[in-house]
């Protein structure tokens, strides 16, 4: 190995007998000092990737530490096709990533798939060779298994690194720009989502959007008149100022024309994004994600999106659950294993998780103090719409107001585009801040020994019928946890959370059965 070092060549098993390269793998399993060995790692050329024995992918990994942390953790049994993209998830994402899955575009769904066959592959092919592997196998009508085609990729990736390196097995097709009629391989090739799938290469991309911005025009498809989207204009091969550029372009291009159609519109709330959107029906709540920060917001009240809840609920929604968290799921349970000596185990968990829930605690009241801020905010400088009760905030100038903007333009925000005067608005009134004490009184009395039971409802933790309170995450399609899982599984949920660098979520206390829960979970 010193060798190598000296002669900075790419290490091999045994130079001059054994030509197999080692990957960086390989040099981090070699007994040999640390310096040594990240002085070699820097050497290494091949690109090979070790295999997960649990999973039977190829990951990228560099130390031993690294590889067995993630066998550890992997667990083949835990996961399962998307019946739309294919791709792999383990069984608690695999619900939440299919109701997204669903409603995306069949493109979205192929690219989805050729990242993860590249990010499960030995040998680093490109993103259109691999395509090129999928659409034959559909042409054949043969099963997408991601690890078959893995192991078939692995047998062309031995070949074409072992007798011509970078050579793919397979002959790569090539398609004609629709705008220069040069030939191109499918990777430098831009597939617009109009009708007709229209195909140019990335030059005469880039040139259509400039000439469009020179001459004052919405970016469209360069040859139909399809209006660009902003995952379409993230394709494009410029450097990140320019595709700014782009895109606040786009943005006020098409706030313009929304604002002098007198059209719904439906504006991101984060300070820092422009994106906006036509709403076409602006007066009914729905969820919204923006496509240029992913924040996801009512379009109705802009807070975090909540299912099975008004506007107006979310606040007392959230201030019960932080009075449950703080103070009264102790209480509860202390009740409860006096009465009974098996929910002495929900009393141990709770303290035991106290560092815990102190930390989830102080979010939740960071979240209540903010929500409650806003509430006063909007008393004092917000009105309702007329129209679509949307609350519209008044910034200056004269009465006359459009929904969304004042009437003389500025002042963009989410509203319907209806015409009204301010001095006539109904006047925005703030949800009553419930004293604690109350909300402790109206909280599930623990001395009652009477179980509640919601028939046919499942909890996602433990998967029994839901007995006693039932916890309804108010952010998520679907979730709901039993009483006695709801501690253990709203802190994995929360961290969870964290991670993803996203913001808390508040479950609804639920103590009588209800019609607005009728799923169920056999």
């Amino acid at each position: 190995m010193k060798e190598h070092i000296e002669s900075k060549t790419d290490p091999r098993c045994y130079a001059g007998v054994c030509d197999y390269q080692l990957s960086k793998y390989d040099v981090s399993c070699l007994p040999l000092d640390e310096d040594i060995i990240t002085r070699l790692i820097a050497l290494v050329t091949t690109e090979r990737r070790p295999q997960c024995p649990q999973c039977l992918f190829y990951i990228e990994f560099q130390t031993m530490t690294a590889f067995q942390q993630h066998a550890m953790s992997c667990d083949a049994d835990d996961m399962a096709p998307c019946e739309y993209c294919q791709c792999l998830y383990r069984f608690y994402q695999l619900d939440e990533h299919s109701r997204y899955c669903r409603n995306i575009s069949e493109q979205q769904r192929q690219q989805a798939f050729i990242d993860f066959i590249l990010s499960k592959l030995k040998y680093p092919f490109t993103p259109i060779q691999v395509r090129f592997y999928i659409e034959r196998q559909r042409q054949n009508r043969r099963v997408l298994d991601p690890h078959k085609m893995v192991d078939v990729l692995a047998e062309f990736g031995a070949f074409s690194h072992n007798v011509e390196k970078d050579k793919f097995p397979l002959e790569v097709p090539t398609l004609d720009c629709g705008v220069c009629l040069e030939s191109c391989s499918y990777d430098d090739i831009f597939v617009f989502g109009c009708k007709d799938a229209h195909k140019l290469c990335y030059n005469c991309f880039e040139r259509s959007c400039t000439t469009k911005m020179d001459s004052n025009e919405v970016l469209t498809c360069g040859i139909c008149n399809y209006q660009l989207q902003d995952g379409e204009i993230n394709q494009l091969r410029v450097s990140r100022d320019q595709k700014r550029k782009f895109h606040e372009y786009q943005i006020q291009k098409t706030f313009n024309n929304f604002v002098n159609n007198a059209r719904g519109l439906i504006k991101c709330p984060n300070r820092d994004c422009k994106w906006v959107v036509e709403a076409r029906n602006p007066n009914e709540r729905f969820r919204v994600v923006c496509r240029s920060c992913t924040n996801e917001f009512c379009s109705i009240c802009n807070q975090q999106y909540h299912y099975r809840t008004t506007c107006q609920q979310v606040t007392q929604i959230t201030q019960r659950w932080f009075v449950w968290c703080n103070t009264e799921r102790g209480n509860y349970w202390r009740v409860r294993a006096q009465q009974d000596a098996t929910y002495r185990a929900q009393l141990d968990d709770y303290e035991r998780q106290l560092a815990a829930n102190t930390q989830r605690n102080e979010e939740l009241r960071h979240r209540y103090n903010n929500l409650k801020a806003d509430e006063d905010f909007k008393a004092q400088n917000c009105r309702l719409c007329p129209y679509c009760k949307r609350v519209v905030q008044h910034m200056g100038g004269c009465s006359s107001m459009v929904c969304g903007r004042n009437y003389h333009g500025g002042d963009q925000q989410s509203g319907c585009g209806k015409n009204f005067n301010w001095d006539e608005a109904q006047p925005y009134v703030p949800i009553t801040n419930t004293p604690v004490e109350q909300i402790k009184n109206d909280l599930p009395c623990p001395e009652n020994k009477q179980r509640v039971v919601h028939a046919d409802i499942r909890c996602d933790g433990c998967h029994n019928d839901v007995e006693g309170i039932l916890f309804s995450c108010i952010h998520c399609p679907s979730l709901i946890y039993c009483e006695k899982c709801e501690q253990r599984c709203t802190l994995a949920h929360s961290e969870e959370l964290r991670q993803q660098k996203k913001q808390q979520h508040v479950f609804q206390l639920i103590t009588t059965p209800e019609v607005l829960y009728t799923r169920r979970r056999r």
